[in-house]
């Protein structure tokens, strides 16, 4: 009927209690808060290491400008899109004050799966593969949602993302899989029956 395949994901969860967070350093990295403020000067160290994670052919690579990715992050941290911020949202800064990964933690109002404790966005620069950044802001997150009374964590990959492996040895199991697909728009003067 004109449909077209636009995201074919997986929603995954963690149930906090059986998969507790293992306590790891950042090997030398620093938290810091992640910003709220739309002024794009802010977002200036962040989009970088964001775009590297993310390049042209990985499969959830983002093709809108700075002001648009922008916009995009803005959606998720003012909590408009997915739910209020949890504390555990943080970026990693190296010893330039520069963003090297981030995690993004929304509240969802539905109940888990779709809601609850989600992982909006997840990221590190490539130059940090290997190193355990990923893994260790996930316990990061899970230890504080635990505190918080959170029982689980959930979130989408994309099936061809290769860090569904990460979330699987984090604990996380496949629930649901999804796939989102592109509606035509309808002509003018076309009644759909």
């Amino acid at each position: 009927m004109g449909a077209a395949p636009k995201r074919h994901a997986f929603v995954m969860k963690c149930d906090l209690r059986l998969h507790p967070s293992a306590e790891r350093g950042f090997g030398g990295l620093v938290l810091a808060p992640m910003p709220t403020d739309p002024d794009p000067r802010v977002w200036e160290p962040i989009l970088p290491s964001w775009r590297a994670a993310f390049p042209p052919d990985h499969p959830d690579h983002f093709a809108g400008d700075d002001v648009q990715a922008i916009a995009f992050h803005l959606r998720l941290v003012d909590g408009s899109e997915l739910g209020p911020l949890h504390r555990s949202t943080t970026l990693l800064v190296d010893d330039r004050q520069r963003a090297v990964a981030g995690i993004i933690v929304n509240v969802r109002p539905q109940d888990p799966p779709w809601g609850g404790a989600w992982i909006a966005d997840l990221w590190r620069d490539p130059s940090l593969r290997g190193t355990g950044i990923g893994p260790a802001l996930i316990d990061h997150a899970k230890r504080l949602l635990l505190e918080d009374g959170h029982a689980s964590l959930s979130l989408a990959v994309t099936a061809s993302n290769p860090a569904r492996r990460s979330y699987e040895l984090a604990g996380f199991r496949v629930l649901i899989e999804s796939q989102t697909l592109r509606l035509p728009t309808r002509r003018p003067g076309v009644v759909a029956r």
